[in-house]
């Protein structure tokens, strides 16, 4: 017996799978390494962009708060009264300002709707909302002083429309309760 020969295996293959293994994976790593430092550049452009957008604002505010500050000097030299003063009653004026352009009834329209049922009804409760409507909860002798009352109500210049009636009769003590929706404007808008 001679000595046997042992069949050779072939590395070579695998050695080539190995390397290509490793290219895929430096390949990747690179990848990974180019998109990290695009996205850190990227958010340093942007920080360093909002920064100087902060600062402009910055300086912009400080301008504008010396001039208020001039104009309250200015203010208060003219009428006799602190910076303090100016300001608060510059807010005050604002905030009333506002509220009259988003109110919706006057409280002398309201005082009219009470003056128009006067002594034919009673009125026992005026809700207002937001949106312009009024609710009227009330009550009266009859049907007749109710449509009296409603043309009177029509006739009134800051009433749009009577949106909705509703009315109910106690038979005990003939009273008519109802209940009124109009919709309207503040007078002189």
């Amino acid at each position: 017996m001679g000595p046997e020969r042992q069949p050779r295996i072939n590395l070579l293959a695998y050695r080539q799978e190995e390397a290509e293994l490793q290219r895929k994976s430096q390949r990747t790593i690179i990848i990974a390494v180019l998109i990290t430092v695009v996205l850190v550049a990227a958010a340093a452009s942007i920080w360093w962009n909002q920064n100087q957008q902060v600062k402009a604002l910055e300086e912009q505010n400080q301008q504008l708060e010396k001039q208020v500050e001039e104009l309250s000097q200015v203010a208060a030299l003219a009428g006799g009264i602190s910076d303090q003063e100016v300001k608060e009653l510059g807010s005050r004026k604002a905030l009333l300002a506002k509220l009259e352009e988003e109110r919706t009834f006057d409280p002398q329209q309201l005082k009219d709707i009470y003056a128009l049922g006067v002594p034919d009804i009673t009125i026992g409760k005026m809700a207002i909302k937001t949106n312009g409507e009024i609710t009227i909860n009330a009550y009266t002798g009859s049907q007749a002083k109710l449509i009296k009352f409603l043309e009177k109500l029509q006739q009134e210049d800051f009433v749009k429309e009577i949106q909705r009636l509703s009315s109910k009769r106690n038979d005990k003590t003939g009273e008519i309760s109802f209940t009124l929706v109009i919709t309207g404007e503040v007078g002189g808008q």
